[in-house]
């Protein structure tokens, strides 16, 4: 899989439906679409299957059975994860559950992170970005470091 970077803003159409923007899409290769949403994120990470069957196998190597809160961490993983099933048009529709949970609206962000995407609600994204001004007065990166070019 190509890496994919960068930031795409969207608008879902009046219905919902959402498309993954098609540099991201191609990136992504011809296979199945995977979402999940992280319990501590505002967002959904989308994927292909390899990174999917290479996430499942991390998961299940090293795993104490015996040990519940891993079993629980797993479980909470699985259950998490679904398929995006795309339409003729290359649309999708995130459950209403999750629409609601995350506060989606008509404008989405997506950002590339190497070997997954992220999909943001706009105004959420907006408000990452701010705190992440606020900590240290530039844009940082995920261990705190000045954005450098």
């Amino acid at each position: 899989m190509k890496p994919v970077f960068g930031l795409i803003n969207i608008q879902a159409d009046e219905r919902g439906r959402i498309r993954i923007p098609a540099l991201y899409r191609t990136s992504l290769g011809e296979t199945r679409i995977y979402a999940y949403k992280n319990k501590k994120g505002n967002y959904l990470s989308l994927f292909g299957e390899d990174t999917l069957e290479s996430l499942l196998s991390k998961l299940s190597s090293g795993i104490d059975v015996e040990e519940d809160e891993a079993v629980e961490d797993i479980r909470d993983i699985y259950m998490n994860i679904f398929e995006i099933v795309e339409d003729k048009q290359g649309r999708f529709t995130i459950p209403q559950y999750l629409r609601d949970e995350l506060k989606l609206s008509k404008d989405i962000v997506f950002i590339g992170m190497g070997k997954k995407i992220e999909m943001w609600d706009k105004a959420a994204h907006d408000e990452y970005v701010q705190s992440r001004r606020q900590k240290s007065g530039v844009v940082t990166t995920a261990d705190g470091k000045p954005l450098t070019y």
